[in-house]
């Protein structure tokens, strides 16, 4: 019967012995490898930008822009060679077509960025016609020979010279604009300036004009008055003429000789004199009616251009106060204040730390758990799934499952932290956050390590293929978001999905979101699998009739 215990013990394991030393360090450092691997090669890629050669083409001709020569084809050689400021850039070369086109094809260069001959004119259409701006475009050819990620890059560094250049010539414009606002504001201060002068030369015109009505009106008046007084002088001058006619009619026989030669001759002659200055009078009293009539016309036009004079000297304020209004509602910039207002305007929007292309701190979780379990999953390639002498034992199922998971359990246990020490000295973390990390990691160590186990003694070799699946199934879901749904969902049905959970409401603080739970998963994981590990070892102590039968025929 021992016999019979001793060779089927043989038949149903391996003739491996026990572990040595060398292999259980080289099992450790199985997820060291990994993760070393993925973090040399993925980590802040574009730290290493300037390993790849890229070439530039300028065929652009500059223009001249009022009076200054613009040569934006420079500006964007310019802004590509240095990478917008930043560190990290391609290394660029300048070049003609034949030799970009060399370069492309021996893959010496990754791309070529082509500026057409046209690109200044064309970019500055809408200074010289806004009505019909146009857009420049610039060719971007990458090799052949470029990698999975290549053009993603270029197209970065690119879009990023290019923004560059569309600030700078959208700053320009703006500027231009609002400066042309504070002249125009100048202007109009001008123009309310002399509005303000305007209004006060015509309400002083007004106001003469109106002293000028008055004058005119007592002057009217005056003329009437002469006249009416006037009117009777005529009259009087007249009947004096007569008077004196009569007397001298009669002087020769009053006056005796010899004063009659001289006294009578006086006396006609004045009373020639009074009826000429009869007549004089008259036609003078006709001129004073017309003079008066003539000033009472003078007076009611001048009184007419006082009030229209008046009426545009209130235009004239009211037209200077709509230019103060407007004046002050235009808004004027110093030059600082124009820079900083044409920078803004063409960038209302900004993202905190965009345009870093990294694989570091984000993808921690991913580079642990899948460094984890492919580590589990090369423990059961050097040690043993199973006790070598099932049959012999007389302890229990599940006794001797748990001692066989003790040995991978403790390298387990070892490889997250040895993971989780290298994640902590590649983010900086500190004592207690390493310690953090590395608590979660051993558990996922134990969970993954008893997984691992129970697929391989229950499925044997093929449950180390399922194994591999759910590797490549971690690493697929864990680089980008757009995987199809259906993976996201079979992650759930491994313990991978509770150790990102668990990982990653550690390594963010603050946010345990299903902490709990995932971590009561892990362990329920670990358990389960010593668990399933006893169960295929129940099963393989269990021998058919047809094996034992085979087993006791002679050899």
């Amino acid at each position: 019967m021992a016999t019979l215990i001793t060779r089927l013990s043989k038949n149903s394991a391996k003739t491996e012995g026990k572990p040595r030393i060398i292999t259980l360090a080289a099992l450790i450092f199985v997820p060291l490898i990994v993760v070393g691997t993925l973090m040399w090669g993925l980590w802040n890629p574009t730290d290493r930008l300037n390993t790849v050669t890229a070439a530039i083409v300028n065929n652009d001709e500059p223009v001249t822009i009022n009076g200054q020569l613009t040569p934006l084809g420079r500006l964007l050689t310019a802004g590509l060679v240095d990478g917008g400021g930043s560190d990290t850039n391609y290394n660029w070369v300048i070049t003609n077509d034949a030799g970009a086109k060399a370069g492309l094809e021996s893959g010496e260069y990754v791309a070529v960025v082509t500026i057409p001959k046209n690109f200044s004119e064309v970019a500055t259409s809408s200074f010289s016609d806004a009505s019909n701006p146009e857009q420049a475009i610039i060719d971007v050819t990458s090799s052949d020979k470029t990698r999975l990620v290549d053009d993603a890059l270029t197209t970065a560094i690119t879009s990023t010279a290019v923004t560059l250049l569309n600030q700078q010539l959208s700053a320009s414009y703006i500027e231009n604009v609002l400066i042309g606002f504070s002249t125009l504001s100048e202007s109009l201060g001008k123009a309310a300036t002399g509005a303000h002068e305007l209004s006060s030369g015509i309400s002083s015109l007004a106001d003469g004009a109106n002293t000028l009505s008055s004058g005119a009106t007592s002057f009217s008046n005056g003329m009437w008055a002469l006249q009416s007084q006037a009117a009777a002088i005529p009259g009087n001058a007249q009947q004096l003429a007569d008077g004196l006619a009569g007397l001298s009619a009669t002087c020769t026989q009053v006056v005796v000789a010899p004063a009659q030669a001289q006294f009578c001759g006086g006396l006609a002659g004045l009373t020639a004199g009074t009826s000429g200055l009869a007549g004089g009078l008259s036609t003078l009293s006709g001129g004073i009616t017309e003079l008066a009539a003539g000033s009472t016309g003078i007076a009611t036009g001048v009184e007419g251009i006082a009030s229209g004079t008046t009426a545009v000297a209130g235009g004239a304020a009211g037209l200077a106060t709509g230019l103060d209004t407007a004046v002050e509602n235009i808004p004027v910039y110093t030059e600082a204040e124009t820079k900083k207002l044409s920078e803004v305007v063409t960038a209302p929007v900004a993202l905190k730390d965009a345009g870093t292309l990294t694989f570091g701190a984000n993808s921690t979780p991913l580079y642990v758990v899948l460094s984890l379990w492919i580590g589990a999953l090369a423990i059961f390639i050097g040690l043993r799934t199973l006790p070598q002498r099932l049959l012999e034992s007389t302890r229990s199922s599940l006794s001797l499952a748990t001692r066989s998971f003790v040995v991978p359990a403790i390298v387990g246990i070892i490889q997250g932290a040895a993971v989780a020490t290298v994640i902590a000295v590649a983010n900086g973390y500190d004592l207690g956050e390493w310690a953090s990390v590395t608590s979660i990691a051993a558990l996922i160590g134990v969970a993954f390590t008893a997984t691992n186990q129970a697929l391989n003694a229950i499925l044997g070799g093929f449950g180390r293929m399922v194994s591999l699946a759910v590797g490549i199934l971690i690493l697929v879901t864990g680089v980008i978001s757009t995987v199809p749904e259906l993976l996201d969902t079979l992650l759930t049905f491994t313990p991978a999905n509770d150790a990102v959970t668990a990982l990653q409401a550690v390594i963010n603080s603050g946010n345990v979101s299903g902490f709990a739970s995932a971590v009561t998963a892990l362990v329920l994981w670990s358990l389960g699998g010593v668990l399933f590990t006893a169960l295929a070892i129940s099963r393989k102590r269990h021998v058919s009739i047809t094996t034992l039968s085979k087993e006791t025929q002679p050899v």
